[in-house]
């Protein structure tokens, strides 16, 4: 049996930031959503008064070929202490292998009494908590950041499609990123919806001096809309504006060549991912944030950009399709466009270029600030908790 000691907030997660990063020593690609998870971490912690740590299973390296053994490491993510378990990273023989260690990882660290956090659908993380829930006295929430499972094909859907067969009927409770999610499961589940977390009090937006700095930071994907962004330069005034592109993903190398394109020299630029705290500097020094996510494609049922909550932190006015369920969640908080297509992307921008105070007056952040600060959202966590009988 387990030792007993405080009950702690376990999450089952493989998210990593840069503590890991300079602890590995190799390539290994970087999350795009880190801000996201520490937060959700963290209002964890203040809402249930226990520690928070992290299991989490090693990713593989993106440039080494040949099989390594990596061991057992103890580690930080943000704040919270996080441990990785051994795994044998081999081509073909990776996964499975890490399906053993890291059940036996959780079994070693979950003790009676803790309640279990899991980072999504994901079959590594539903196989060691079914275990999990043999030996111990633990109760499960999932945080449902995005329904990515829905979408895969071949083994992966199998996979993906049993770790949520068998992950359901162990939950307590879920956090959501978007209320499409929700539908997926019980009306009777507790749940609270944190799409992602705004500052209480935004800075003020920095006003443009000659032309408007405009990001897109995220995935670099056709589902994400880079392409229709890439092709919506084409019809933006010669003068009045700057682009960084910062991220990664299938269309990365596309970006590259586009910013090293003749045409766009020292108007757009791209930049690989950074770093949290190096990013949440850079993008203070942005104009106006880009949230180009397709309504067309399916995952955009089943995730919302947590980039528009970022942008709004950092005080940028914030140009939104409707994917996602953004317009639900932030409400006048974004300036919208209709279509999926370049010209209604690029006329955004447009408006935008020409009058950058009349469109940020149009905009109003009381509604979701209020809602989607840290401290809402962790009064609302809370109560949930309090529902489930992990908090009194």
């Amino acid at each position: 049996m387990a030792e007993s000691g405080s009950p702690k907030i376990v999450c089952l997660s493989n998210i990593f930031d840069q503590h890991y990063h300079d602890l590995r020593g190799e390539n290994v690609e970087r999350h795009l959503t880190t801000p996201y998870r520490r937060d959700v971490f963290r209002c964890l912690e203040m809402a249930s008064g226990r520690e928070v740590i992290l299991l989490s299973s090693p990713p593989k390296a993106s440039g080494r070929r040949r099989a390594k053994w990596l061991p057992a490491v103890e580690t930080r993510f943000a704040t919270h202490r996080q441990s990785f378990c051994a795994n044998w990273d081999a081509p073909k023989l990776r996964i499975p292998f890490s399906w053993f260690f890291y059940a036996r990882h959780v079994l070693r660290h979950v003790h009676s009494g803790d309640l279990v956090a899991m980072d999504n659908y994901e079959f590594i993380y539903i196989l060691a908590a079914r275990l999990a829930n043999l030996f111990r006295k633990v109760k499960f929430i999932l945080i449902y950041l995005d329904g990515k499972h829905l979408i895969d094909r071949g083994w992966d859907r199998v996979l993906s499609g049993l770790a949520e067969a068998w992950g359901r009927p162990l939950l307590s409770g879920a956090i959501l990123s978007n209320p499409s999610l929700g539908r997926r499961l019980p009306d009777s589940l507790p749940k609270e919806l944190a799409s992602g977390f705004v500052t209480a009090k935004p800075p003020a937006p920095r006003l443009p001096d000659g032309e408007v700095h405009f990001l897109y930071a995220g995935a670099l994907a056709h589902s994400h809309g880079t392409d229709l962004l890439l092709e919506a330069l084409k019809l933006l005034p010669d003068t009045g504006w700057r682009l960084t592109i910062a991220g990664q993903g299938s269309l990365q190398e596309q970006v590259v060549r586009c910013a090293q394109d003749p045409r766009w020299r020292g108007r757009l630029e791209y930049r690989p991912p950074m770093p949290p705290p190096v990013f949440e500097q850079f993008i203070g020094t942005h104009h106006a944030g880009l949230n180009c996510q397709r309504i067309s494609t399916s995952i955009s049922n089943v995730t919302f950009p947590s980039k528009v909550f970022s942008y709004l932190s950092a005080g940028l006015l914030v140009i939104s399709s409707k994917a996602g369920c953004v317009e639900e969640i932030c409400g006048k908080a974004c300036f919208y466009y209709e279509d999926e297509t370049p010209r209604s992307l690029a006329d955004a921008m447009k408006a935008v270029i020409a009058d950058f105070p009349g469109v940020r007056q149009q905009l109003d952040l009381t509604a979701v600030s209020g809602q989607y600060s840290f401290e809402a959202t962790t009064a609302r966590v809370r109560r949930m908790l309090q529902t489930i009988g992990v908090v009194k």
